[in-house]
């Protein structure tokens, strides 16, 4: 009898020792419990293998697995609270979509996830998960991720204020009155070809530019080719650094305009400027320069210039808003270089005028602005999604077997 029990206590023994070996054994045994809901050892073997499938790196794609799938039954047992399921046409459309987004087929994200081993189940619970989060979070948090009127005020503000290029410009001015104008035209060409030749374009704007920037080797700024008219923009912007434009016609005379240096700053958007501004004309007056400097110490935001100045020439008045593409050449070449209230003197020969910027608007295009609504939309949702995620964990039982 002796004997016999020993046998049997030794047999139970033997029992428990192997039953976690052989419960870890069996692939269909739960590794984890999240609420209702098990996760076998089998799911984690599939999501394991899907992530390969999919290209995922990782340090730890065995616990990314885990973590993925401890979210997937969450947001799914969420969408359940709320009626939410996916169909077959749901996720037969769903997943073509996300295939899509990555330039290939569902069929060959399918076949490249088959061969790696992974069952049309997981493959399907993976993706399937992807779809009904994104129907539940767009129920629950649509109307609060619309972007208000002044978020999008200030991301379109945001955006206005990038450019894709900005351009070091020097100038050249030769007035129709030094020589007439179809010499000074003929004399424009000639200087443009032979500057471009390696004609020192110092000693050309020694020589001939009548503009006040001839103190400065005819420098007028940094500047954003987008506040140029169209027609000036498109002499310059294809220009590299060191070329001349051929010439630029303004209404008292023609201007050459080098490149002396650009800079990338950020990928562009198309724009339209508009601008305010305000001219009063000294051409012919007595000490006109001394007297248009003076002048604009006195400017007082835009005020000063009317529409008809009494005591001031043809050009003055207080104009816009109006696109930059319907301001003459010399004033739009000052404007660009302006920051609003800010104003300048230029001059072309006898030709002296006083510029003032009053304002400077850049508007998106409609296609853009709409970009950056859905944009805005989609990261406003995306932090109400992550959020609300968070909270499904930490209101969840999760327990690992």
């Amino acid at each position: 009898m002796g004997k016999f029990m020993n046998w049997v206590l030794a047999l139970t023994l033997a029992i428990f020792v192997w039953a976690p070996v052989a419960h870890a054994a069996n692939p269909y045994s739960a590794a984890y419990a999240v609420n209702d809901s098990i996760i076998t050892h089998f799911d984690i073997s599939q999501r394991v293998k899907l992530l390969g499938a999919l290209g995922v790196q990782s340090r730890n794609v065995q616990q990314d697995a885990v973590e993925q799938l401890i979210d997937d039954r969450l947001k799914v047992r969420a969408a359940g609270i709320y009626g939410l399921e996916i169909s077959d046409e749901m996720l037969t459309s769903g997943l073509a979509g996300i295939a899509a987004s990555q330039n290939t087929t569902s069929e060959a994200l399918w076949a490249k996830a088959r061969s790696r081993g992974v069952s049309r189940q997981a493959f399907d619970d993976y993706f399937g998960a992807q779809l009904i989060w994104r129907s539940l979070v767009q129920r629950r948090f649509r109307q609060a991720a619309d972007p208000t009127s002044v978020e999008l005020d200030n991301a379109i503000n945001v955006a206005a204020a990038v450019t894709q290029q900005t351009i070091l410009l020097a100038e050249i001015a030769l007035p129709f009155a030094e020589r007439g104008e179809a010499a000074t035209i003929a004399f424009a060409d000639r200087l443009a070809r032979d500057l471009n030749n390696g004609a020192s374009f110092e000693a050309a704007v020694k020589n001939f530019s009548r503009s006040r920037t001839a103190e400065n080797g005819g420098q007028i700024g940094w500047l954003a080719p987008e506040r140029l008219p169209a027609a000036i923009a498109a002499k310059v912007v294809g220009l590299s650094t060191g070329q001349v434009s051929e010439p630029v016609r303004i209404s008292t005379g023609v201007i050459l305009l080098k490149v002396v240096a650009s800079r990338t700053v950020s990928s562009a958007l198309q724009k339209t400027v508009s601008v305010e501004y305000a001219v009063l004309d000294f051409s012919g007056k007595p000490d006109a320069i001394s007297s248009a400097t003076n002048k604009r110490r006195d400017l007082d935001e835009c005020s000063t210039a009317r529409s008809a100045p009494e005591g001031f020439g043809p050009r003055s008045g207080l104009f816009g808003p109006t696109a930059i593409n319907d301001v003459p050449a010399d004033i739009a070449l000052s404007l660009a270089r302006l920051m609003p209230g800010k104003s300048e003197v230029i001059t072309n020969g006898d030709n002296v005028l006083l510029v003032q910027l009053c304002d400077r608007t850049t508007d998106l295009s409609a296609p853009v602005t709409a970009q950056l609504s859905s944009n805005l939309f989609g990261q406003k949702l995306g932090k109400l999604a992550e959020g609300y995620a968070l909270e499904l964990r930490r209101t969840a039982i999760i327990e690992q077997r």
